[in-house]
C-alpha cells in the first residue's frame, strides 16, 4: 500500500482559517495521532449532514484503507463512506457515480484526552471518495456543534489490467485460481447471495415489503463481503508471487474473518441457509418470553440491525451474540410462535461517569447535591441532563418553602453549587435544556431576592453565571437569544453601581470581530441603553458608565469592518446624543464623530420642525375655514372676521414658505459625497446615487448600490451571488469564478495581508482610514475611480 495524493473537490462548509485544503497537506503519508495538523472544521452550527468529497490525483486507484484523524472534541458521531467512479453518458458527457460502502462511528472521547485515528479498511476502485458526516457528539466544549478533521490519508495502489470484476446478476465472480477451500468459501457465499435475492423477490411478490427490505439489506451486505473476499484473494496471489508469505498468511486470516462475518450476519437475522438453498429459522440462543411485549421495541431494534449491517466497525468483531440489542431475527411467518426479546435498558438514560476534571470542578456541588444529580447534569445526553435539572429545580423549590416556613438561614454553599450547575447547563445548544435552565434560574433568583444579592461572594458567583448567559445573546436561535438578553437586563438592573457592576462585562475593550456576535453585542448595548440607562437618566439625571458606553459605541462605529455593525452602533450613539447634550459627550468622542452627530441632530431637528410647521399649517387652515363659515352666517361681523381670516391666511403662507426651506436643502444635497445641486430632487438623487456619486458603487454581481469601502466585505459575506466569486490568495480580493484562473495566472495583483484593506480601484492601502478619509480619497485622489469627475 502507498499513500495516494488527493485534492478536495467539494466541501459543504468550513470555518475561516480551517479550509479543507489543509487536509490535502497530509495526503503524502500515513497518519500518526501525535502529528500536528491544522486541519478542517465545519462552520459554527452547521446543518447536518455535511459532505466532504476527495478527488484522487492521476486517475482511479484500488483503495484499501482510509485514515481519518479526528479533532479531540469536535467529533463526528457517524461518517458514511462512498466511492465514486467517473461514468460516460450519451453525447460524451461525464458524471460521477457514487456507491455507498458503509459507515463508521467515532468514540465521543468524553475525557477530551486523545485524538482518535480511525482506519477504515475497504476494497474499492475510486476516483472520488465522499465522506458524509451525519452529526456530531455533544459535549460541553463543542458548544457550536462543529466537526473537525485534523488530517486524512488514503492508501492503496494503482489499478492494473487484471484488477477487474465481472458483475452478473448482482453477484461478483472471484478469480478461478484459488485453493480448494477458498473456492468453496466463495461458492458458498455466492450461493447465499442468490438464495437471499430469490427470497427478496418472493417477499416483494407477496407484498411483504418489510421482509423484502430486510432481505435486500442483507443481500447488499453479503455482496459487499463477496467483493471484499475477491479482492483479498487477488492480494494474496500478489503476495505469494512476491514470496511475501507472512503477508499472504495475514490475508488468508482476513478471508476467514470475512466468512465468519457473513455467517454472523445470517445468525443475527435468525436464519440459516441449507445446501439445497432453503431458508430455515436459526436455532434460538436467547431467553424468550411466553407473552408478547411491545412490538415497537422490535421494530426499532430491527432498524438498528439494518443500519449495523453496513458498518465497517462490524468487520473488526469476530462474532456477535444474537442476544445483542442490535441483532433481531426476521419475523416468523407463523404469528402464534412469534417471540420478542426482553426490554433492554435505554443507554440514553445512563449518564457518563464523571471525569477527573469533573470531580475537581464540581467538588462543591457533589458535596451539596450528591453524585447522581451532578452526573446527570454534566452528561451530554438529553434525557440525563433533563432529569438532573428537574431534580435541581425540585430541591430549590423545597428549600424555598422550608426557608419561608421556618424562617431559616439559607446556606451560601447551596447558592454557589446551584449557580455552578446552571453555569454548566446554560451553554447547552439544545433549546429545551436552555429553557429549563432559565426556569431554574428564575426560581433561584426568587430565593436570593431576600437580601442575598448584596453579598459580595454571591455577586462574584453571579458574575461568572452572567458571562455564560452573555455568550448566548449571539445565538442563532432567536428564542434563546431573546431569553438570554432578558436575563442580562434583569441582572444589570440589580447590579449597575459601584463595585457590583455587570455593565463592563458587556462592553469590554477587545472588539468582537465576528459579524453576528458583534451585531448582537451592539444590539444588547442598545437594549441596555433604552430600557435601563436612559430611563434612569430621565429620573435622576445619572447615566451610568457613560464614558465606557460611548467609547465602546464609537469604537465599533469607526473601526468595525462590517457596515451593519457600524450602522447599529451609530444609531445607539445618536439615541444617546438626542437625550444628552453634545457637550456631555464631547470629552469622550473625537471631532469627526462630534461633527457627524451635530449634523445628524440638526437634520433630525429640521425634520421635526417641518412636521410641526405642517401640523400648524393644517390647524390654521381648519381655523380659517371655520371662521369663513361663521362669517357667512353673521353678516354684522363680516369686516372684523375678514380681517382675522386674512391675517391667518398670511401666517399660513409664511409658515409654508419656511417649511419648504429645510426640505429643499435636504433634497438638494447628497449625504454621501456632500455635493449640493439645485437640480437635485427625489428622482435625480436616486440617479446620482446609482450612476455618479464617487463614494458609492454598484456590486458587480448583484448590482446593489453600496459604499466603495464596503464592497469587498459585501462580496464575501452579504452578496446573494457571493457563491459565484472566489477570493484570490495573493490580493485577497473576491474574483468572479470564471475569471479567477486567468486572474491568478497573471499574478499581477497587489499582495495584501489578511487584515489589510485596500481601495478596490487603485489598490491604495486604506487599513487605518476613517469614513472621512475614504470620502476624501474617492472624490479627490483616486485616479481609477470610474465615477471621479
Amino acid at each position: 500500500m502507498q499513500p495516494i495524493p488527493f485534492e478536495i473537490s467539494h466541501c459543504s462548509s468550513f470555518e475561516e482559517g480551517y479550509e479543507p485544503d489543509y487536509l490535502a497537506d497530509s495526503s503524502h503519508q500515513e497518519l500518526d495521532p501525535n502529528d500536528t495538523h491544522r486541519g478542517w472544521q465545519t462552520v459554527k452550527y452547521p446543518d447536518y449532514p455535511q459532505n466532504l468529497i476527495v478527488q484522487l490525483k492521476n486517475g482511479p486507484y484500488l483503495v484499501t484503507k482510509i485514515q481519518i484523524l479526528s479533532h479531540h472534541y469536535k467529533i463526528a458521531s457517524q461518517i458514511e463512506v462512498y466511492s465514486g467512479i467517473t461514468k460516460q453518458q450519451e453525447k460524451d458527457s461525464l458524471y460521477v457515480e457514487f456507491t455507498r460502502l458503509g459507515f463508521v462511528t467515532l468514540d465521543d472521547n468524553n475525557r477530551f484526552q486523545n485524538r482518535e485515528l480511525k482506519s477504515i479498511k475497504i476494497q474499492a476502485d475510486c476516483e472520488y471518495i465522499s465522506l458524509v458526516i451525519k452529526g456530531c457528539h455533544d459535549n460541553r466544549l463543542n458548544t457550536h456543534r462543529q466537526v473537525g478533521f485534523l488530517a486524512i490519508s488514503v492508501l492503496g495502489h494503482e489499478l492494473t489490467n487484471t484488477d477487474h470484476y465481472i458483475e452478473n446478476d448482482r453477484v461478483y465472480i472471484s478469480s478461478p485460481i484459488q485453493e480448494e477451500q477458498n473456492i468453496l468459501s466463495s461458492f458458498i457465499l455466492q450461493n447465499w447471495i442468490k438464495v437471499i435475492q430469490n427470497a427478496e423477490e418472493e417477499a416483494a411478490q407477496d407484498e411483504d415489503y418489510k421482509e423484502a427490505k430486510i432481505y435486500k439489506e442483507l443481500g447488499d451486505r453479503l455482496l459487499g463481503l463477496n467483493k471484499f473476499l475477491c479482492n483479498l484473494e487477488h492480494e494474496k496471489q500478489v503476495a505469494v508471487a512476491a514470496k511475501d508469505y507472512e503477508e499472504a498468511y495475514k490475508i488468508k486470516e482476513d478471508m476467514v474473518q470475512v466468512m465468519t462475518t457473513a455467517e454472523s450476519l445470517l445468525r443475527q437475522c435468525g436464519i440459516q441457509i441449507t445446501d439445497e438453498g432453503d431458508i430455515l429459522p436459526a436455532e434460538p440462543e436467547i431467553h424468550l418470553t411466553t407473552e408478547s411485549e411491545n412490538k415497537n421495541d422490535a421494530h426499532q431494534m430491527l432498524d438498528e440491525a439494518i443500519a449495523n449491517w453496513t458498518s465497517f466497525d462490524s468487520l473488526s468483531i469476530k462474532d456477535q451474540s444474537p442476544a445483542s440489542p442490535a441483532c433481531v431475527p426476521i419475523p416468523a411467518t407463523n404469528e402464534k410462535h412469534t417471540t420478542t426479546v426482553k426490554p433492554v435498558e435505554d443507554p440514553e438514560d445512563t449518564p457518563e461517569p464523571l471525569t477527573e476534571t469533573d470531580l475537581e470542578t464540581c467538588e462543591l456541588p457533589l458535596s451539596v447535591f450528591g453524585t447522581e444529580m451532578i452526573a446527570c447534569i454534566m452528561s451530554v445526553k438529553v434525557k440525563c441532563r433533563t432529569r438532573g435539572l428537574s431534580k435541581l429545580a425540585q430541591v430549590i423549590v423545597e428549600t424555598d418553602e422550608l426557608v419561608k416556613q421556618e424562617n431559616a438561614h439559607l446556606d451560601l454553599d447551596f447558592i454557589h453549587a446551584s449557580l455552578l450547575m446552571l453555569q454548566e447547563a446554560i451553554i447547552d445548544s439544545r433549546e429545551s435544556i436552555f429553557n429549563q435552565t432559565i426556569d431554574i434560574w428564575h426560581r433561584l433568583q426568587e430565593l436570593c431576592s431576600n437580601g442575598l444579592f448584596d453579598d459580595a461572594n454571591v455577586f462574584k458567583w453571579i458574575e461568572r453565571f452572567f458571562s455564560a448567559v452573555l455568550s448566548r445573546t449571539a445565538d442563532s436561535n432567536l428564542h434563546i437569544k431573546s431569553e438570554a438578553t432578558q436575563v442580562i437586563l434583569e441582572l444589570i438592573e440589580i447590579y449597575h453601581e459601584g463595585k457590583k457592576d455587570l455593565i463592563p462585562l458587556c462592553i469590554k475593550e477587545r472588539m468582537v470581530r465576528n459579524v453576528k456576535e458583534a451585531k448582537s453585542r451592539v444590539d444588547l448595548v442598545k437594549a441596555i441603553t433604552e430600557q435601563l440607562l436612559l430611563p434612569t437618566y430621565d429620573k435622576a439625571k445619572i447615566f451610568y458608565r457613560l464614558k465606557d458606553v460611548v467609547v465602546f459605541l464609537e469604537s465599533y462605529f469607526k473601526n468595525h469592518s462590517h457596515s451593519d455593525v457600524r450602522q447599529s452602533a451609530w444609531k445607539v450613539l445618536l439615541l444617546i446624543a438626542q437625550k444628552l447634550s453634545i457637550k456631555s459627550l464631547a470629552s469622550y468622542l473625537n471631532n469627526d464623530t462630534i461633527k457627524a452627530l451635530e449634523k445628524e441632530l440638526k437634520k433630525n431637528q429640521n425634520n421635526d420642525t417641518v412636521k410641526e410647521l405642517r401640523a400648524l399649517a393644517v390647524k390654521s387652515n381648519a381655523t380659517a375655514t371655520s371662521g369663513t363659515r361663521k362669517n357667512q352666517k353673521k353678516a354684522g361681523l363680516t369686516n372684523g372676521n375678514n380681517s382675522k381670516s386674512t391675517t391667518k391666511k398670511t401666517q399660513v403662507k409664511k409658515k409654508k414658505e419656511e417649511k419648504k426651506v429645510p426640505e429643499e436643502e435636504e433634497e438638494n444635497h447628497c449625504i454621501f459625497c456632500d455635493e449640493y445641486n439645485p437640480e437635485f430632487n427625489e428622482d435625480t438623487l436616486i440617479t446620482h446615487y446609482y450612476n455618479h456619486c464617487p463614494v458609492l458603487t454598484n456590486c458587480p454581481m448583484c448590482k446593489t448600490i453600496l459604499e466603495v469601502s464596503t464592497l469587498k466585505e459585501h462580496l464575501l459575506l452579504d452578496c446573494e451571488r457571493g457563491h459565484l466569486v472566489k477570493q484570490c490568495n495573493h490580493c485577497k480580493y473576491p474574483i468572479p469564478v470564471e475569471q479567477w484562473l486567468q486572474h491568478t495566472l497573471k499574478n499581477t495583483c497587489t499582495e495584501t495581508a489578511e487584515e489589510q484593506t485596500r481601495c478596490p480601484f487603485c489598490q491604495l492601502d486604506m487599513t487605518k482610514s476613517t469614513e472621512t478619509d475614504w470620502k476624501h480619497h474617492l472624490i479627490n485622489k483616486c485616479s481609477k475611480n470610474p465615477r471621479k469627475k
